[in-house]
C-alpha cells in the first residue's frame, strides 16, 4: 500500500526518503516487506502519505476460544 500510494502521489523513493527524513534504504526495505523495519518510522511515513492503520478485533477469534 505504501508503494502504491507513493506512486499515486508521483513520488520517487528518494523523494519520500527526503520528505520523511529517513534514508532511501529504509524506503526500499519497507516496500520490499522487510519484517524488521522500525514501526514508528513506518507510521510516520504512512501519515505523511495520508494512510492510516486501523486496529480491530478479529471476528473469527476471541480470547475465550484460545
Amino acid at each position: 500500500m505504501i508503494r502504491e500510494q507513493r506512486k499515486r502521489l508521483a513520488l520517487k523513493q528518494l523523494d519520500l526518503a527526503g520528505l520523511g527524513n529517513t534514508g532511501n534504504r529504509f524506503i526500499v526495505d519497507l516496500e520490499n516487506g522487510k519484517p524488521t523495519v522500525q514501526l514508528q518510522k513506518v507510521l510516520d511515513l504512512m501519515d505523511l502519505l495520508g494512510l492510516e492503520v486501523v486496529v480491530r478485533t478479529k471476528a473469527s477469534r476471541s480470547i475465550s476460544s484460545l
